[in-house]
């Protein structure tokens, strides 16, 4: 898949591609079923199949607002959207500028001139231009016009509740790891660099890798059954993310125990895959109560594993 960052102009000439518009964090079901027909629709006829959205996230600058977690951290987007079959992810940068044009000047500017699209695919909520006006309706209305077809996607539902990433951010937040992964159609990740930590595990028994993970979203401090991918390889394991009130550090540490495993890691870039929070984070007695409950840790562990294949 290529990727091009725009900053004023896209230079690139697309032949009819199919595009899906959007921010598309989390890549979840909803987004999904939008790529899976932009993708169908580009690839039947030979042509590209384009995703084109905003870096940074247009909140952030017309609202001032820090920056909103991010479910999935821009290269795992970017793997997620490659391996649904988009051809070309556009990453334009967002500015109050930008934010200045009308509906009718998006259209006509970007999506007609720039892209040359044949085909537009949108979500029901989708919301583009000055003051958030242009809407699907806008699309669909422009769309003769301008000789292009805009297909408006309805919302996945999961228990009759619209799957979002606001509904699947909030999962996360609460710990709620399993519904989080229904809505993604996946497991929730964290990825990272194995670093030096305290080598506390290793004298307790239980060796951990210390990560040091990118900056996105993350679930509350605890104990997590998880899968490990060490190379091309999968593992179980049981994540600890917290601050070790036992021992009283003051820095929030990613410690993965990799179960019946003992390489050295440090260096490495491994992904970790969420599936069910254990408990929250305990403060022990001391080191015989904190050992007994890793024990306990990683035989949960290993059971809800055991019966949880990795999804897809």
């Amino acid at each position: 898949m290529e990727i091009i960052r725009v900053r004023e102009k896209v230079y690139h000439s697309f032949s009819d591609p199919s595009v899906a518009l959007g921010n598309f964090d989390g890549v979840h079901l909803g987004h999904q079923e939008i790529l899976r027909r932009t993708v169908e629709s580009a690839h039947a006829k030979g042509r590209d199949a384009l995703v084109y959205t905003f870096d940074p996230h247009p909140r952030v600058v017309l609202n001032k607002a820090p920056e909103i977690p991010r479910i999935t951290t821009p290269r795992e987007r970017a793997d997620i959207l490659e391996f649904l079959g988009i051809d070309v992810l556009i990453l334009a940068e967002f500015t109050l500028e930008f934010a200045a044009q009308t509906p009718k000047e998006f259209v006509g500017n970007i999506l007609v001139e720039e892209l040359g699209i044949r085909h537009v695919f949108v979500g029901a909520n989708y919301r583009f231009g000055k003051g958030r006006e242009g809407t699907p309706d806008t699309l669909k209305q422009m769309a003769p016009k301008f000789g292009f077809t805009c297909h408006v996607v309805p919302p996945v539902t999961v228990c009759d509740k619209v799957v979002s990433s606001s509904r699947i951010r909030e999962h996360l937040l609460n710990g709620e790891i399993g519904p989080a992964n229904q809505l993604l159609g996946r497991e929730f990740t964290i990825e990272g660099r194995v670093i030096h930590g305290h080598h506390r595990g290793k004298a307790l028994g239980f060796p951990t890798a210390n990560l040091k993970p990118e900056v996105k979203l993350h679930p509350p401090e605890g104990v997590y059954a998880v899968y490990c991918r060490v190379g091309d390889t999968i593992h179980r394991a049981v994540m600890n993310i917290g601050y070790n009130p036992t021992f009283q550090d003051r820095r929030v540490s990613y410690e993965v125990h990799i179960l019946d495993f003992d390489q050295d890691l440090y260096g490495q870039t491994i992904r970790v895959y969420l599936v069910e929070r254990l408990r929250p984070e305990m403060k022990f007695s001391g080191i015989d109560e904190l050992r007994a409950q890793i024990a306990k840790d990683a035989e949960q562990g290993r059971e809800i594993l055991s019966g949880h294949p990795r999804m897809p």
